[in-house]
């Protein structure tokens, strides 16, 4: 798994965008995940692990579909 573990979250948007980020390193990308599984990605980085795959979500790391059924990485944007 990981050994990052956070206690609690940032709260200034800039820091709490790289710990995110962060968190992206340790889901792998090009596949699709059910709940349960992006659960146990997350449960052993923080404790309300439900608020960290929303917040994911919210900041369009991870989406979703509408019923939540699958789950997968959001390629990041490039800039030219």
């Amino acid at each position: 798994m990981t050994d990052l573990h956070l206690t609690r979250l940032p709260r200034k948007q800039k820091r709490l965008l790289a710990t995110l980020e962060r968190v992206m390193g340790t889901i792998p990308g090009d596949q699709r995940f059910t709940e349960p599984q992006i659960n146990d990605y997350l449960r052993p980085i923080y404790a309300d692990y439900a608020m960290l795959r929303r917040l994911l979500i919210d900041y369009h790391f991870l989406a979703r579909t509408p019923d939540g059924t699958a789950y997968w990485r959001v390629a990041p944007e490039r800039t030219v």
